[in-house]
């Protein structure tokens, strides 16, 4: 390999840092009492706050990882697989015994699908192969994905994809509480209301409705516009038009709140009036005609 002008390598660029980082970041783990208790860009700063006091060698590194007990490299292996599926990836390379743990089927639970798009435009039998054992194994992520293609990409498929996306939801995923509270909200049953009501307080309880509205709108905007699928209740959410200052504030199309750490009081708007706030840029967005 040449080296040109500048310390760059001429005719390829330079070569990735070699995997035994990742057993690097493992010993430190093994060390923390409860590690799923860390996000894991804290994880990754403690293993390189660790490396930077002692001098770790190679052989030795790689070694270490075999005496963690098969648990703590499923754990290890868990956290970085929910957070980026490149790092699982390249996690594997490290050695064997990181192999054999990501043949687990928690981490086929948990692996994250961010770097995949919705709908595989070109065939690819690796990826559909791993999509698929990820549908498997129950993946939270697959399933919501599923949910969301059944009911906006299938006109017979509605139902069946609320379904799907509601037990996600129950489950805790974030975005399908959010896809599955506006969809609920755009209901003439009330009781269909309500719940959708409970999904959107949840996420604000834990400042979650804005990176969810994001997620859900980057994933889907490619096949949600212009497909008429959602059918909205033109009922608002707040009835109290002569009293709510709510009323007031809405000049026009309304403006989308863009802060999880706003107050409702400071802004004008009771707790209906925002979430009338969010399903109508929702709506609009999503169905345009």
């Amino acid at each position: 390999m040449v080296r040109a002008r500048g310390g760059r390598f001429a005719g390829r660029s330079a070569p990735r840092a070699p995997p035994i980082a990742f057993a690097r970041k493992a010993r430190v783990v093994a060390h923390v009492k409860n590690p799923s208790q860390y996000t894991y860009s804290r994880l990754v700063k403690m293993a390189r706050s660790k490396r930077r006091r002692t001098c770790y060698k190679g052989p030795s590194s790689t070694s270490a990882i075999k005496t963690l007990s098969r648990d703590m490299l499923i754990e290890v292996v868990a956290i970085v697989a929910s957070h980026s599926f490149i790092d699982l990836h390249a996690i594997k390379m490290c050695c064997k015994d990181f192999i054999d743990a990501t043949e687990d089927s928690s981490i086929w639970r948990k692996v994250s699908l961010d770097t995949f798009p919705l709908i595989l435009w070109l065939s690819n039998d690796k990826v559909s192969s791993f999509l698929n054992r990820c549908k498997e194994y129950g993946n939270m992520e697959s399933l919501y994905r599923e949910g969301l293609l059944k009911y906006f990409g299938y006109p017979n498929g509605k139902i069946d994809g609320l379904e799907i996306l509601k037990v996600v939801a129950q489950k805790g995923h974030k975005e399908a509480k959010y896809a599955c509270g506006m969809i609920s909200l755009c209901s003439e049953d009330e009781d269909m209301r309500n719940q959708g009501l409970e999904h959107m307080r949840s996420l604000r309880k834990f400042k979650c409705v804005v990176g969810s509205r994001h997620k859900v709108k980057q994933l889907l905007g490619s096949i949600w516009k212009n497909n008429g699928m959602l059918k909205r209740n033109q009922n608002p959410l707040c009835n109290s038009k002569t009293t709510c200052k709510g009323w007031r504030v809405k000049t026009g199309r309304w403006a989308l709140i863009d802060d999880d750490d706003d107050d409702d009081d400071d802004i004008g708007l009771c707790e209906y009036c925002r979430w009338d706030h969010e399903l109508e840029v929702f709506y609009r967005l999503f169905n345009v005609h």
